[in-house]
C-alpha cells in the first residue's frame, strides 16, 4: 500500500490520467456524433437492466424473463397513454405548430405599434428585423423537427445497444475489466458498479420529474383555459430532462400560445409554471434526491455549456449522465486511489 501511494507513483498516475483525458477529449471531438449515440445506448441499457435487477429480487424470473417483462411494460405504457390522448393531443400538437409562428406575428405587430417602440427607433420596420417572422418561426420550428428526427433515425441502434447490453451486462463488464491489469480489476468491477448505480439513479430521479412537471404543467394550463395544455405540458415533460435550460424553452411557447388570446392567459402560464419551477425547487427535488443522483448546479450549467459548445443540442441533452461519468471516475479513481482520501461517492 505505501508503494501504491509513493510520490513517482502518484506522479504516473496523475500523468496518466491526463493523458487519457486528453486523448478520450479528442476522440469525443472527432467522433462526438458516433459516441453519444452508444453512450445514449449504454444509458439505455443501464435503466433497462436496473428494471430487470428489480423484477429478478423480487421474482422467480431469470434475467431474460425479467429483461423481457420490463421492456413489455416500457412499450405497453405509452401505447395505452396515447390511445387514452392520442387523438386529443395529436390535434394540439398540430394546433401548437401553426399557432406559434401566428404568436411571435402579432407580439412583433403589438411591439411595433408601441408609441415608446417608435420613440426608440425611428423606423419602426427596425424593430420588426429584430424579430423573426413567421416564416423563420415555422423554419425553425420545421429544422428543429428535422433535428429531432435524425436523432430519431439513430433509434434503432441505441435500442440495439440498449436491450443486448442489458440483456447481458456481464460479458461487457467482464470485456472491459479483462483491458485492466490483473492486480486492479476488482477496482475495475467497483468503479463499474458505481458508474451503473449513480446512472441509474439519476435516470430514476430524472423519469420522476419529467412525469411530475409534465402532468403539473399540463393540469395548470387546463384550469387556467391556455389552449394546447396537453401539447404544451407534454413538450415541458420532455425538455425537463435537461436541467435548468429544459424549463425556460418550454416556457416560451407557453407565453406565445397564451398571448394570442390575451395578456390575462399570459400572466396565467407565469403563474402556472412559476408555481410548477417552485413546487420542484422546493419540494420534489428534495424527495427524488433523497435515493436519486443530484449534482451542484454550477457543475451541471458548466458541463451543459461544454457539451453544447462541443456536440450541440445532443450534447446539452446528455451533459448531466456524462458529468456524472467524469465526476465517479475522478471521485474514485484519483480522490481516492491517487490521493488516498476517502469521499462520498455520487450516487452511493
Amino acid at each position: 500500500m505505501s508503494s501504491w501511494r509513493s510520490f513517482p507513483n502518484r506522479v504516473m498516475i496523475t500523468v496518466g490520467i491526463v493523458a487519457v483525458s486528453i486523448l478520450m477529449l479528442y476522440l469525443f471531438v472527432v467522433l462526438s456524433r458516433v459516441l453519444l449515440i452508444v453512450f445514449a445506448g449504454i444509458l439505455m441499457a443501464v435503466g433497462l437492466g436496473g428494471g430487470a435487477d428489480i423484477l429478478r429480487r423480487r421474482t422467480p424470473l431469470a434475467r431474460p424473463g425479467a429483461l423481457a417483462v420490463v421492456i413489455t411494460i416500457v412499450v405497453l405504457v405509452p401505447t395505452l397513454l396515447s390511445g387514452l390522448v392520442g387523438p386529443s393531443l395529436t390535434g394540439q400538437i398540430n394546433d401548437l405548430i401553426v399557432q406559434l409562428p401566428e404568436a411571435v406575428a402579432r407580439l412583433r405587430e403589438r411591439l411595433a405599434n408601441l408609441d415608446w417602440t417608435q420613440r426608440l427607433l425611428a423606423d419602426p420596420n427596425a424593430l420588426r428585423n429584430l424579430m423573426p417572422t413567421p416564416k423563420e418561426v415555422m423554419g425553425g420550428v420545421t429544422s428543429a423537427f428535422s433535428r429531432t428526427l435524425g436523432v430519431v433515425a439513430n433509434v434503432f441502434v441505441i435500442v440495439f445497444i440498449g436491450i443486448y447490453g442489458a440483456a447481458a451486462p456481464d460479458s461487457y463488464v467482464s470485456g472491459i475489466v479483462h483491458l485492466t491489469p490483473k492486480r486492479h480489476r476488482e477496482r475495475a468491477h467497483e468503479v463499474l458498479n458505481a458508474l451503473s448505480h449513480a446512472l441509474r439513479w439519476w435516470l430514476v430521479g430524472r423519469l420522476t420529474m419529467m412525469s411530475v412537471v409534465g402532468g403539473l404543467t399540463t393540469l395548470g394550463l387546463w384550469v387556467a383555459g391556455v389552449p394546447t395544455p396537453l401539447a404544451l405540458g407534454l413538450l415541458a415533460a420532455l425538455l425537463s430532462f435537461v436541467p435548468y435550460v429544459g424549463p425556460i424553452l418550454s416556457f416560451i411557447p407557453a407565453v406565445l400560445v397564451a398571448l394570442m388570446v390575451s395578456l390575462t392567459k399570459v400572466f396565467y402560464v407565469m403563474l402556472v409554471f412559476g408555481i410548477v419551477q417552485m413546487l420542484e425547487s422546493y419540494v420534489i427535488t428534495p424527495l427524488v434526491q433523497q435515493r436519486a443522483v443530484s449534482m451542484p448546479p454550477v457543475i451541471l450549467i458548466t458541463a451543459q455549456i461544454a457539451m453544447g459548445v462541443l456536440a450541440g443540442a445532443t450534447g446539452i441533452l446528455l451533459a448531466a449522465p456524462l458529468a456524472i461519468v467524469v465526476i465517479v471516475l475522478l471521485q474514485m479513481l484519483y480522490v481516492e486511489d491517487v490521493l488516498g482520501d476517502s469521499v462520498h461517492v455520487l450516487g452511493q
